[in-house]
């Protein structure tokens, strides 16, 4: 009784110690997944940060662009107005028309950077969506064989556990069959003892009233 309780401590120590082992690698488990969330985020937060600074870089290349031809007219305004005097009537028609032809171009040429623009937002916003849609897939695919793999061990780890405590039950009716043989041979022992100070006894007793009787 002794050797089975102690196997049963023994055993019930390595189910506890394999359950903490468990549970620290479940606890790193966490960890890491949150560190490697966090990095991911980081990440994406960069990315962000990046291309607003592409799209403000953009914004500001257009507003220089559109400064310098804004001057570049001013110039030529200028330029116009001075040949004025002479040829007031035609020139400032055709400066009028000149005018007109640019500002219709800018505006043209403006809304055609917008709707450029445009897209090209949307297409990273796309990408975008498409790399998130992507990393949850991944995720997914390894959160299942994650718990593929943890139910795996556990499936073996049970099967491992009913073989051990098969075990553990044939030692136990082992040594029940060995105690119980060994009793029967004490008892059968104590049987011929008892038998044989019995013999003695009454043996004793012829002799003793054999001699009363000579007396």
């Amino acid at each position: 009784m002794t050797l089975e309780r102690k196997n049963a401590r023994e055993a019930k120590q390595k189910i506890k110690d394999e359950e903490e082992r468990l549970k620290n690698i479940e606890i790193d488990k966490q960890k890491k997944d949150e560190q490697r969330l966090n990095e991911e985020e980081h990440k994406l937060n960069y990315q962000n940060q990046k291309l607003e600074e592409i799209e403000q870089n953009i914004k500001n290349i257009e507003a220089e662009r559109l400064r310098e031809k804004e001057i570049k007219i001013l110039k030529e305004a200028d330029e116009l107005r001075e040949k004025e005097k002479q040829l007031r009537l035609k020139e400032q028609l055709e400066i009028e028309e000149l005018k007109e032809l640019r500002i219709n171009d800018l505006n043209q040429r403006k809304t055609e950077e917008e709707l450029q623009l445009k897209e090209e937002e949307i297409k990273l916003e796309n990408l975008r969506e498409q790399k998130i849609i992507q990393a949850r897939i991944l995720e997914e695919k390894r959160v299942k064989d994650e718990e593929e793999r943890i139910k795996e061990w556990e499936r073996k780890f049970d099967k491992e556990q009913i073989v051990k405590e098969e075990e553990l039950i044939k030692k136990f009716n082992d040594q029940l069959i060995r105690e119980k043989a060994e009793s029967e041979k004490i008892i059968e022992f104590k049987k011929e003892t008892v038998i044989e100070e019995k013999k003695e006894e009454i043996l004793e007793n012829e002799v003793k009233k054999e001699e009363d009787e000579r007396y």
